[in-house]
């Protein structure tokens, strides 16, 4: 028997097929705490020859073994023993925490009072059939400042639904949370129709998808792609991006445009928080715009690629790996350290809610190793898939039931607030926003 750790809470075994003379059923596999410890009890069982442990203590040493059993429920001889110690858990930034996130109880959901976007709406309203809302409404992600937990709605809109390409940002890190407008949209007199940038130099409002993203080695919020302002709508390919510090938008030539076959649908889009690259996925292709020399390059891996037509994707940061969820069906890891694919099986009881999900909500959180993922139903119903086993189940939260449904996807508007220890969600333009508290 082997053993190696998977991240800080779970463990691979690996065995070799028994030999004995009466027919395998299966085996049974034991674990007890400590290198050198004796007292094993069954941790559960396989018809295969490997097994994934899950729910351990984070840098914490156990031992392993692996019986056979036949059809006359007779066990083997115990095989070796397999030692490992788990990964160390990463380390929570130290914050003091407000108030109203310290009372709230894990997996409890929190309508935050007095959040709603619509508090403030641009005057004059720029053009667009649903208005402001559309930055809710219309295919839209946001994006959190880690370092701030600052959520902001960047130019959100697109299409004939709405041409703002306003910033606004909800401060999160205090006693009382607010929107607030930090740069007025484009003047209407500056509009132009179906163009990357308007005629002020600002990118055009779009349905943003997944292409809302942090640049904090930079201080910016990335733009990547969607449907721009535009009376026939249309994807269109540039890469923008928002200087947050200086409260301004890059100019239009600041950054290169991605690949056109890339360009043309909902893409997959996240980023490496290690190097801050940013990995987008569609139509079995992928692409990397590189941070540090500010290009755009489409990547060959190896393996059976992602589609990432629709794909939800986040990275793991304890693995290095990107996970794609839904869209066009089957979920993949990507590897950029080895530009490998490797397609991954979702297990367990809530396996067909995640991978048939579309136009969902997907992040990683460290401190529980695990996807959480978020649909446009309403209620609090959110779902966990465990990044060392990928077994599909429903986080057990709590006060989410006047949680509205979200038109048209939440996408990126389901975030992970790492200071905060939650998530923020905001599911409506009039009404609050929300937050979960996760550990």
């Amino acid at each position: 028997m082997t053993g190696a750790t998977n991240g800080p809470f779970a463990a691979n075994l690996s065995w070799q097929q028994s030999t004995g003379t009466a027919a395998v059923t299966g085996y049974r596999i034991e674990r007890c705490s400590g290198a050198s410890c004796s007292g094993f009890t069954v941790v559960g069982t396989a018809t295969g020859t490997s097994f994934t442990d899950i729910g351990l203590t984070s840098a914490t040493a156990y031992s392993y073994r692996v019986r056979a059993s036949d059809t006359a429920a007779n066990l083997s001889n115990p095989s070796n023993v397999a030692s490992l110690t788990t990964a160390t858990a990463p380390v929570q930034p130290p914050v003091s925490l407000p108030a109203w996130v310290s009372a709230l109880a894990i997996n409890e959901w929190h309508q935050i009072p007095n959040t709603a976007l619509s508090s403030v709406a641009p005057s004059p309203t720029p053009q667009g059939n649903s208005g402001p809302a559309s930055k809710i409404i219309a295919w839209t992600g946001m994006v959190v400042d880690t370092r701030t937990s600052k959520l902001y709605s960047v130019a959100g809109g697109g299409h004939n639904d709405y041409a703002g390409n306003e910033v606004d940002a909800l401060t999160l890190e205090v006693a009382t949370p607010a929107w607030s407008q930090v740069l007025a949209p484009t003047p209407a007199g500056q509009l132009t129709n179906c163009q990357s940038y308007y005629s002020d130099g600002r990118p055009a409002a779009r349905h943003s998808y997944y292409g809302v993203q942090l640049n904090e080695f930079e201080d910016r919020i990335m733009l990547l792609g969607g449907v721009f302002w535009c009376s026939g709508g249309g994807f269109h390919s540039a890469i923008s991006s928002y200087n947050i510090g200086a409260n301004t938008f890059s100019p239009s030539a600041t950054h290169p445009n991605m690949s056109s076959g890339l360009a043309g649908g909902v893409a997959g889009i996240t980023r490496d928080p290690n190097t801050g690259d940013i990995y987008i996925a569609f139509n079995f292709e992928l692409g990397r715009w590189t941070r540090s020399t500010n290009t755009f390059a489409t990547l060959n891996p190896s393996g059976a690629p992602a589609a990432g037509n629709g794909a939800a994707p986040a990275f793991d940061t304890i693995r290095n790996v990107i996970y794609f969820l839904g869209g066009a069906g089957a979920t993949h890891l990507y590897s950029p350290a080895n530009n490998t694919w490797t397609r991954k099986t979702v297990i367990g009881a809530n396996a067909a809610d995640v991978t048939g999900a579309n136009a969902h909500a997907m992040f990683y959180v460290p401190a529980l190793d695990s996807y959480l993922v978020r649909l446009d139903n309403p209620g609090g119903t959110v779902y966990a898939i465990n990044a060392a086993s990928f077994e599909a189940t429903t986080l057990p939260t709590t006060n989410g039931a006047s949680i509205p449904s979200t038109v048209n996807g939440p996408y990126s508007k389901f975030l992970y607030v790492p200071r905060l220890q939650g998530a923020v969600y905001v599911p409506d333009y009039n009404g609050n926003a929300w937050f979960l508290r996760l550990h």
